[in-house]
């Protein structure tokens, strides 16, 4: 099943779509042609996160249960999301 969406990231760690009970492989798109994005999981924050630059595209397995978040230098940071639940 697919799955896709666009997500407004800030200050504070930010979910990108949700906890699923299947394995998943999930695109993320930064979709700021400015500020990098950081992605992590719930504790992630702008010094400790997987940096994802100006308008890069990352592609990322996930577990059952497991849910991936960003976080960003300033509020309203776009991300766009395609999820492939397996």
């Amino acid at each position: 099943m697919l799955s896709n969406g666009r997500v407004s990231v800030g200050t504070t760690a930010t979910a990108i779509d949700g906890v699923h009970n299947q394995y998943a492989h999930i695109i993320l798109h930064n979709d700021d042609n400015t500020d990098a994005v950081y992605i992590g999981g719930p504790g992630v924050t702008t010094a400790n996160g997987l940096v994802l630059q100006k308008e890069q595209t990352f592609e990322i397995g996930l577990g059952p249960l497991e849910q991936l978040y960003a976080v960003s230098t300033k509020t309203g940071h776009s991300i766009s999301f395609l999820r492939h639940t397996i």
